[in-house]
């Protein structure tokens, strides 16, 4: 067994429908070397091995994205730009039911419309029915390189979390994206890290 050139790991959860409470899991461990991509995917105890040509590697990932999205409150905008420091700190305020934390966040973030932002956040920690998570990472000389993909789920499709920099500031901005945009982001990741990008 030779080390693979590229290792790419997937996890994808959705909520389950209401009649069956609780979350499905699916993770997928994806190993490239040469014309070839390796992988062992789980969902609950079943696991699957599989091998095929890295020219189908788009295709698989799409498959493992194309999921059925449950009954879920409205969705967020479908394209919003949040900082990021007031995006994790949103997180914490609506989970612990800090009403007063959530106005000040929104506050800091000197929007020009911070009731739209307000709601915006809410519907974006309270709305999401799942998650994609798919980290891509290549060792070169003792030099690793790593690079990852992150969607959340909503009643209307999938977001892709993008951070950027504006004016200095870390954001984070969400779009729309689907299961096809998938397998070219994850390429382009594999080639970031393999150094030919």
């Amino acid at each position: 067994m030779r080390a693979p050139e590229v290792t790419c790991v997937l996890d994808v959860s959705v909520r389950r429908g209401q009649r069956h409470p609780g979350w499905v899991q699916v993770h997928s461990t994806q190993a490239l070397r040469g014309d070839l991509v390796a992988a062992v995917t789980t969902l609950g105890t079943r696991a699957e091995a599989a091998l095929w040509p890295v020219d189908e590697w788009a295709a698989r990932l799409c498959q493992l994205a194309d999921v059925p999205v449950p009954a879920a409150p409205a969705p967020p905008d479908r394209e919003v730009e949040v900082p990021l420091d007031v995006l994790l700190g949103a997180a914490e305020a609506l989970r612990t039911r800090r009403a007063d934390v959530l106005d000040e966040l929104v506050r800091r973030a000197a929007t020009d419309s911070p009731a739209t932002l307000r709601e915006q956040l809410v519907r974006l920690h309270t709305a999401v029915v799942g998650r994609l998570l798919a980290v891509v990472a290549a060792s070169h000389a003792d030099r690793a390189r790593a690079g990852w993909v992150s969607w959340l789920l909503f009643g209307d499709g999938w977001r892709a979390l993008t951070p950027v920099r504006r004016h200095g500031r870390p954001v984070v901005v969400l779009a729309p994206v689907g299961p096809p945009d998938l397998g070219p982001l994850v390429a382009a990741h594999v080639a970031r890290v393999r150094g030919t990008r």
